[in-house]
């Protein structure tokens, strides 16, 4: 498949250079310095992937990612930074990033990581977005990203809301932390990161509904799983 990549990057050489390797790569690029640069384009075109700089015109660009994902149309982003330590890496996937790239990179991985997204975006697409999961008394709303349990909504963050229709699309399968790690927040497992027992717990504390039975569960060793049975192991 053709893929669009909207490159945001403020230093000349550096959009040069990721222009030049994705191009030869046979993919279709455009190119901004600016997050108004962004806004205007997803405004106007489809991308399936946006490659964002962390720092534009020194401003952290990770604050303008909810508001990027207000978009009608919204493509897979790809944060680029110099910054590199995990907890940059992990602050970048939970304002809302699917990859998180440190500088200095290969082209070759970057391009790997962009047809990574680009095939999870076109994925995505084949989902009805006017469809409603059940399981047990949970339900899900796909198109207003709205959780209920019995009559009670339940306020997700975008993060929060990819796992559990994640586990709500596979009832009674066991997710490992390796899995939710590639599959949420698009990053290689790392045994030293906490990101998912974290997110988890926050998760399954919101989830908690006075006189329901829990529906998000934990296998000792395994991972998680989402059902009605209450047995953990």
């Amino acid at each position: 498949m053709s893929i669009r990549v909207l490159v945001a990057e403020d230093e000349p050489k550096v959009q040069k250079f990721i222009r030049a390797g994705l191009e030869q790569s046979g993919m279709t690029i455009d190119c901004v310095d600016s997050l108004e640069g962004v806004e205007q384009h997803l405004s106007t075109q489809s991308y399936d992937v946006l490659v964002l700089d962390r720092l534009l015109k020194a401003y952290d660009s990770l604050y303008s990612i909810p508001k990027l994902r207000k978009q009608s149309v919204q493509p897979k982003i790809i944060i680029l930074s110099a910054l590199s330590e995990v907890e940059d890496r992990v602050a970048g996937l939970d304002y809302g990033a699917d990859d998180y790239l440190s500088k200095p990179f290969h082209v070759s991985e970057l391009v790997a990581r962009i047809r990574t997204l680009a095939r999870r975006a076109e994925a995505g697409k084949e989902i009805n977005r006017d469809s409603i999961l059940k399981v047990g008394d949970l339900k899900i709303r796909l198109d207003t990203q709205e959780v209920f349990i019995g009559t009670v909504q339940v306020n997700l963050t975008a993060k929060e809301f990819k796992i559990l229709t994640l586990l709500a699309r596979h009832p009674q399968k066991i997710f490992s932390k390796a899995e939710l790690l590639d599959r949420i927040w698009g990053i290689n497992f790392d045994p030293e990161s906490n990101v998912v027992e974290v997110a988890m717990t926050r998760l399954r504390s919101k989830m908690t509904i006075e006189n329901q039975r829990p529906l998000i569960h934990t296998k000792r060793g395994g991972g998680y799983w989402l059902g009605q049975s209450d047995m953990t192991t």
